[in-house]
């Protein structure tokens, strides 16, 4: 829950930081249920028994999407998102899973260069303009 919280603050940094936080509700106290349901994919990231990033997974349409990918700041240069994504790929293979998509906000280079690093790559942007 620390982790999402943390996550979810950061989200301000970027460009449709606002519009994914309501796109992709907070998880917060219903972490039981969403791990006991079918459609989602949970993976956490950490050395030994320190956990410093989680993933989320959801499938919809026969498709496994990435929604949310957190590594805490400190320790980002430790391989542990590349680790994740890794392990959601080699997940979305094992299960017969045709391709794996990701969300990544405008501005977040970091997860961008975390997805390319693995082979994800842009295929839809989506353009917008507040009319008020």
């Amino acid at each position: 829950m620390l982790l999402e919280a943390e996550a979810r603050s950061s989200l301000t940094e970027f460009r449709g930081g606002d519009r994914l936080a309501l796109a992709v509700p907070e998880i917060g106290q219903n972490w039981s249920a969403t791990l006991s349901d079918e459609s989602v994919y949970v993976l956490v990231g950490g050395i030994d028994s320190v956990v410093m990033g989680f993933m989320l997974v959801r499938i919809a349409k026969q498709t496994p999407t990435v929604e949310q990918v957190f590594v805490t700041r400190k320790v980002r240069n430790l391989g542990v998102g590349d680790a994740m994504v890794a392990q959601a790929l080699a997940w979305a293979k094992q299960n017969n899973f045709v391709v794996l998509d990701a969300l990544a906000l405008p501005g977040d280079r970091e997860t961008k260069n975390l997805y390319e690093r693995s082979g994800l790559v842009a295929r839809l942007i989506t353009v917008t303009k507040k009319l008020n």
